[in-house]
């Protein structure tokens, strides 16, 4: 098992250099559009579309960024890996947590104004996610005080 994961390791470790590049590359090319868009007065669908697709390339740049470091550390046996791990809790809230729900709401916000019939679902997920996340982390509470 220790050979397929460190196999499996070495390959990430390798794609993450093409996807931070050409992440980085979709970012530098959008850009301009998604700045010209926010300072429009109200956005359209596919500026809702643009501004997603930056938050979301932002996010997976630093969230490679961050996991090539550990996972160079397990690779190689270095013990800094149990220093950095600790701290991969928050580039998942921040850089794919956080990012990919905004990017979602973007991308959802542009479906719907562009669909016919107009859906109106978006609001509606957003709070079902929310409680069904609190719910979850409640009952973990619970489970840890009992």
């Amino acid at each position: 098992m220790d050979n397929i994961q460190n196999i499996a390791k070495l390959i990430s470790i390798g794609m993450t250099f093409p996807t931070v590049i050409l992440a980085a590359v979709v970012v530098y090319t959008w850009l301009p559009s998604a700045i010209n868009s926010l300072k429009t007065s109200s956005l359209e669908s596919q500026e809702w579309f643009i501004i997603g697709v930056i938050v979301g390339f932002i996010g997976a740049i630093f969230d490679n960024i961050f996991w090539v470091i550990p996972w160079t550390y397990s690779f190689i046996g270095v013990d800094l890996y149990y220093k950095v791990i600790p701290y991969g809790i928050l580039f998942n809230i921040i850089f794919r947590q956080l990012c990919i729900i905004i990017a979602a709401y973007c991308h959802l916000k542009a479906a719907e104004m562009t669909f016919e019939p107009k859906i109106k679902y978006l609001n509606n997920i957003l709070v079902c996610g929310n409680i069904a996340g609190l719910i979850y982390s409640i009952s973990l509470i619970l489970i840890k005080l009992f």
